[in-house]
């Protein structure tokens, strides 16, 4: 459910901020010719932005950027795998 709700805002974000309308969540970006290189980067900071995070070029495997549902996923890893934040005792 939440990867369903995570597609919905990132299908919203390129509509937004890329002015691209994403037909299905399954539709392979790059073979429908919806994404090039310069969509590309220009996705990838958006996301960055919008989610608060960073893809290093390690993790630049395109297959992970093909859908809206393969985005999803790899933006849900990206945020469980987000150092939790500690709460600060204020006891000495």
């Amino acid at each position: 459910m939440r990867d369903r709700h995570l597609e919905m805002r990132i299908a919203q974000l390129f509509a937004e901020r890329l002015q691209i309308d994403v037909p299905a969540a399954d539709v392979d970006l790059f073979a429908a010719g919806i994404v090039d290189s310069l969509m590309f980067v220009k996705l990838l900071a958006s996301l960055e932005e919008h989610f608060s995070i960073h893809v290093s070029f390690e993790e630049l495997e395109i297959d992970a950027f093909r859908t809206l549902r393969q985005i999803a996923s790899f933006i849900a890893a990206k945020q469980a795998a987000r150092p939790k934040a500690r709460p600060v005792s204020t006891s000495d």
